[in-house]
């Protein structure tokens, strides 16, 4: 029986589900040509309402992925969009209705999120309650789409995006906070031997697990037992030598959601830490208690060790963007993202011989969703890429492509929105060729034109992204919105 799309401001504007897979083979250049080199897939995902949950609310964590796909070879593009057929997707499939109550979904505000426990029946037990709706990265040969709690990460097939199932390790994993094995939606990955660098975590001790995968699917892990406390670890970065990991005073806990309230905390008075952890996961986890003002890092960039300093940056915000009791109350509606913070690219610079750490930043231009060269994740780099926009009250509105040289501070722009509504997306990097220099390639940019019911796709050469896209590949129809994605290489 079908069901209207709730009257939710999550499922409004850039963020109305895009509810059926299509498939769109050699999509149509409004304008320029699609480079001839380029060859492999751009994947990105999001959270999509299929239909609604046990108790009819809208939380994001809680609502089905859909992964788009736009493979290009010689010249054309192919479209592709499918559900993420997980455990949750194929029993509710079958049954034709939601099968899952939340801990945090009866109250449909900003409390609602899809991040807690579900309460377990009969016809649901045994089944993983995860949505693999936040990421979605290349790993030996395949996608994996994950979404960092409720289970492990899905796989699927690079060019149909048939769901092959939950991946072979997945026992190897640790529990996350919610929904048994889990991993990370923002792992790092080393290009020359193919290893993967993620980690689990949940809100009570030990907090954290790391977990290195290879490509043969052996994991190798390692317990953080000296993990300060219970933070959201949503990102890391990843040097020649360590894995850096920050804790930072955002918190996130299922005890809060018990005594009713949002499962996300922000707490200041914490001191923001960092864990340096041995690449081989072997030898001392070095720990730095920092003196850095309350701010916070959600999207790392990438690092710099340069005379025994590191360097770590990313966007820097004064707070999470995301709301809490002091910014709302109980049955208002959710603030929109990034409405409520903004963030400019930033540096944490921490002294190995010392262990002190300072704060800066690099610009003063609202940004987020940075990206680099994936190539060079584990390296010292050069070029970062990021979606720029306005400042906006409190927070900001995205409309531009930024690309950053971290090494002389040279930022190019190209502004993508204007009057028109539209969604500027998280953008991708691909090599102009294998063996190319570190940023020497392309930056495709994803744009849901929302309000004419339209997508596309911009790509931008490195050479000078100011000079605005070399060609547009037009989506006919509503693209729906996505969180994070990346580029897999077929040459």
């Amino acid at each position: 029986m079908g069901a209207p799309v709730p009257n939710d401001v999550r499922l409004k504007g850039p963020f109305q589900p895009m509810r059926f897979e299509a498939t769109v083979e050699d999509c149509t250049v409004t304008e320029g040509e699609i480079p001839k080199d380029i060859t492999g897939g751009f994947y990105r995902v999001g959270p999509t309402w299929k239909r609604p949950t046990l108790q009819g609310t809208s939380g994001l964590l809680a609502m089905d992925g859909m992964v788009q796909s736009l493979v290009i070879e010689n010249g054309r593009a192919d479209f592709r969009n499918r559900w993420v057929r997980t455990p949750k997707y194929l029993l509710e499939d079958k049954l034709g209705r939601g099968a899952f109550e939340w801990a945090d979904g009866e109250w449909g505000d900003y409390r609602t999120w899809g991040y807690a426990d579900v309460k377990r029946t009969p016809e649901n037990q045994g089944v993983t309650q995860g949505t693999n709706n936040v990421n979605v990265f290349p790993f030996a040969g395949e996608v994996l789409a994950s979404g960092e709690q409720g289970g492990p990460p899905v796989a699927l097939d690079p060019i149909s995006l048939e769901t092959k199932g939950q991946v072979r390790w997945a026992d190897e994993l640790s529990d996350g906070m919610i929904g048994g094995k889990t991993f990370t939606a923002h792992p790092k990955w080393d290009n020359e031997t193919g290893e993967l660098y993620g980690w689990a975590y949940k809100d009570t001790p030990p907090y954290v697990t790391i977990h290195l995968v290879k490509p043969d699917g052996t994991v190798r892990s390692r317990v953080l037992e000296d993990a300060p406390y219970n933070s959201n670890a949503h990102d890391i970065w990843l040097t020649e030598d360590y894995m850096v990991m920050p804790f930072q005073p955002f918190l996130n806990s299922q005890e809060r959601v018990r005594a009713g309230k949002s499962i996300w905390q922000w707490d200041p008075e914490k001191p923001i830490t960092l864990a340096l952890i041995p690449r081989s996961l072997e030898g001392d986890v070095r720990w730095i208690e920092t003196e850095l003002e309350p701010q916070y890092i959600m999207h790392t960039m990438a690092a710099n060790t340069v005379d025994g300093k590191i360097m770590l940056d990313g966007p820097i915000f004064n707070r999470p963007p995301f709301p809490f009791e002091f910014d709302v109350k109980e049955g208002e509606a959710v603030p929109l993202f990034f409405s409520l913070a903004k963030s400019s690219l930033g540096r944490w610079t921490v002294d190995l011989e010392t262990g002190k750490v300072k704060s800066e930043l690099l610009s003063d231009r609202p940004a987020e969703l940075p990206k680099i060269d994936e190539r060079y994740f584990g390296k010292n780099y050069e070029w970062g890429y990021m979606v720029g926009g306005d400042a906006k009250k409190a927070g900001m509105s995205m409309k531009s492509l930024v690309a950053h040289n971290m090494r002389t501070g040279r930022e190019d722009e190209f502004r993508i929105r204007h009057d028109s509504p539209a969604a500027v997306l998280e953008t991708t990097f691909v090599p102009r060729k294998p063996g190319a220099d570190e940023g020497d390639g392309w930056i495709i940019v994803p744009v849901s034109r929302w309000r004419e019911r339209l997508g596309e796709y911009l790509i931008f050469d490195t050479y000078d992204v100011s000079a605005g896209p070399v060609c547009r590949i037009e989506i006919p129809f509503l693209m729906g919105w996505t969180a994070h994605g990346h580029w897999m290489d077929f040459r």
